[in-house]
């Protein structure tokens, strides 16, 4: 079979969650057949690394679909007369609407995107059965911000906090009709988990499970040592801090939780690892926050850390940054909205709490109790271990390319609806 993969995000370096999951259908479809890979991204990308030894692809080109610069009310204006989400406006496809036009000479069996501004500008353009993969539902994710959960207010913002909140609404409404005309038009549409699922109740919605494997070491190499500690206990966050949901996560801890924590642990440090930019160190400055900005490997950040914190109040998909700690064996507290999606029991694989005070006593709790960390992490790795592996989740894409190409139904069966 031949698939084409259009992405708007090179996979390699997987360092990110979505480069992850992108990584783990590319290298999936490759077993299966021929792949080409087109990424189309807002933003240049010079040099990209070759794709790792076991992943055979066909040709790879890396298009950029930029956005016009325009003032904040221009931008504002043409959202609101164009009827579309404000992330689909603005955007110029031209470029990879000509790549696509070339790469359409070849016959392709399916068309995999990777999310939905790609499909709905160039799949006029690839005939072949399409899937697209909503691993973030954008609609869920405007929803929980109009909630408030990712917005201060003050009596100072308070106008500012309605526009923003209006906004939201608009675009929660905006993004629902296109994932509604997303799953009815695609072949198979894909989700991260049965959550989701429920959400969309498209006819052929496919779950597709975020997981995470530990890193393989070329020639048998050990992993980095221990990041070198000094001081008192350490709790980490990991993600990329331009996602606005991490960055959000990251001012509310250090804002909000972090000073809770420090009337009874004043040794306690928050270190926050991935690539940020200005607005955060400015959200952060002074509250003494280790910004380590993008490590190569995160092994050692883990093994320095007593605690991950996953303090995200809205967001989309799964988060894989719970699923990298269970599977180094550090202890996760996490908002509810930070696990949503996963298999997780609160008190066995993780510590849930939403409000500042309940996540500061439930660090308090882990760090004043070593041996209840250890079992909880130890609950959380046998969790990873039988249910969140790529390498048990993988086949998956085997039964949703079946689906897309008409050998079986989303969920595994075969057309005369027996097991397949």
């Amino acid at each position: 079979m031949k698939f084409l993969v259009v992405a708007d995000d090179y996979p390699w370096p997987a360092r990110s969650g979505y480069r992850q999951r992108l990584h783990w259908v590319v290298r999936t479809l490759a077993g299966l057949g021929t792949v080409d890979l087109l990424v189309v991204r807002d933003e240049p990308l010079a040099d990209p690394p070759n794709p790792p030894s076991d992943v055979r692809l066909g040709r790879t080109e890396v298009v950029t679909a930029g956005y016009a610069a325009r003032s904040s009310v221009s931008r504002a204006l043409r959202w609101l007369l164009s009827a579309r989400p404000r992330r689909l406006v603005g955007q110029d496809w031209a470029p990879a609407r000509e790549a696509v036009q070339r790469w359409a000479e070849d016959e392709y069996d399916l068309v995999w995107f990777a999310h939905s501004p790609t499909y709905l500008a160039l799949r006029d353009r690839l005939p072949a059965p399409h899937v697209v993969d909503l691993d973030n539902l954008e609609s869920s994710m405007a929803h929980l911000r109009r909630l408030g959960r990712g917005r201060r207010s003050s009596p100072r913002s308070l106008p500012r906090h309605l526009a923003s909140a209006a906004a939201d609404l608009l675009d929660e409404r905006l993004w629902e009709r296109v994932e509604e005309r997303v799953a009815g038009a695609a072949r198979v549409t894909v989700v991260c988990s049965e959550l989701d699922r429920g959400r969309l109740a498209g006819p052929r919605v496919a779950v597709l499970s975020n997981g995470y494997e530990l890193p393989d070491r070329p020639g048998g190499a050990p992993a980095p040592p221990p990041r070198s500690v000094t001081g008192g206990p350490v709790l980490l966050f990991v993600g990329l801090l331009t996602y606005e949901p991490n960055r959000d996560a990251v001012a509310f801890f250090a804002q909000d939780v972090l000073p809770l924590i420090r009337v009874h642990r004043p040794d306690v440090r928050f270190r926050v690892v991935g690539h940020h930019g200005a607005d955060l160190v400015a959200a952060v400055s002074g509250r003494g926050v280790e910004l380590a900005g993008e490590v190569p490997d995160v092994t050692a950040e883990l093994a320095g850390a007593d605690l991950v914190v996953v303090p995200l109040r809205f967001g989309g998909g799964t988060r894989i940054k719970v699923l990298e700690a269970f599977a180094h064996g550090v202890p996760v507290v996490s908002t509810r909205v930070g696990c949503e999606g996963l298999d997780v029991e609160d008190g066995r694989h993780v510590l849930l709490a939403d409000d500042p005070r309940a996540l500061a006593d439930s660090c308090l709790r882990l760090l004043d109790d070593a041996d209840r960390g250890a079992v909880l992490s130890s609950h959380a790795r046998e969790l990873w271990q039988r249910q969140y592996r790529w390498t048990v989740i993988a086949p998956t894409v085997d039964g949703i390319v079946r689906a897309a190409v008409g050998r079986a139904d989303p969920e595994g069966r075969g057309p005369r609806g027996g097991r397949t």
